[in-house]
């Protein structure tokens, strides 16, 4: 019995031998934790402030691009809207000099009435067409518009006006290219070289000569017929070929979309 108290004693010993080691490595465990110092503390907080500061930062940032996008939106459409309006004022000021133009073209022909005797009137209705900055010498032009009329020079519209009746439109239609060896060939082929103030003159066969100045020239398509009547107030001549398209004065066919009219205003 004294063995075994003596064996008990000694178990109960090594357990608390054991107990107090354990306990003793984790106080100096505890002891040997590091602990957060205040510069620690304060770099962290600081870290936390930058963070802020940048996030605040780029905020800012987004809201000015925003803001100077919108603006230059706003600039863009305001420049928009000044072209616009230099636009229309420009075709108003295109169409105010239209009219001056009509107008004193008006008068001029008026005064030229006035001062000129009324011509006689020929029996025979075939004219003679110069254009000194062509190089055409009187062109026979003769009445209609068929081949056979334009093969042999130029054809006047049947329907239009003649010189020797005051306030008329003496149409007059030629062929680019035209037929070799007859007077159609190439007979209006450089009509586009025709500027505002060159001088056009038709001869009747009475000899009474018609002088007009180019005032206006058009692009119409094959089908406008308006360009053949009398204007109000003018006493013109229209000169006529075909064109290939819009602004293409030069490409020789073969489909000829486009009228190219020449219109002068008489001044003697």
């Amino acid at each position: 019995m004294l063995v075994g108290l003596l064996i008990a004693a000694c178990l109960a010993l090594g357990v608390f031998a054991i107990a107090m080691s354990v306990m003793g490595k984790e106080n100096k465990e505890s002891q040997q934790a590091p602990k957060a110092s205040p510069q620690d503390a304060a770099a962290a907080a600081e870290m936390a402030t930058s963070s802020r500061v940048e996030g605040r930062a780029l905020a800012a940032g987004m809201i000015a691009k925003s803001k100077a996008e919108a603006a230059a939106a706003r600039e863009a459409a305001r420049e928009a809207a000044a072209a616009r309006e230099a636009a229309r004022e420009a075709a108003a000021a295109r169409k105010a000099a239209e009219e001056a133009a009509a107008k004193k073209a008006a008068a001029k022909n008026a005064a030229v009435t006035e001062a000129s005797p009324n011509p006689a009137i020929p029996a025979d209705t075939t004219m003679y067409l110069t254009v000194p900055k062509l190089g055409l010498q009187d062109i026979p032009v003769v009445e209609g518009t068929t081949e056979a009329s334009l093969g042999q020079g130029a054809g006047h519209y049947t329907g239009s006006g003649y010189p020797w009746y005051p306030g008329s439109n003496t149409y007059v239609a030629g062929h680019r290219l035209g037929y070799p060896g007859t007077l159609s060939d190439h007979v209006f082929y450089y009509l586009p070289n025709l500027v505002v103030g060159d001088e056009v003159i038709l001869t009747d066969t009475l000899g009474q000569t018609y002088t007009y100045q180019v005032s206006e020239i058009l692009e119409v398509p094959i089908t406008d017929l308006s360009v053949t009547t009398a204007v109000p107030g003018r006493d013109m001549v229209s000169l006529q070929t075909c064109i290939e398209n819009y602004g293409d004065y030069w490409t020789e066919g073969p489909n000829w979309y486009v009228r190219y009219v020449v219109q002068a205003d008489r001044v003697s």
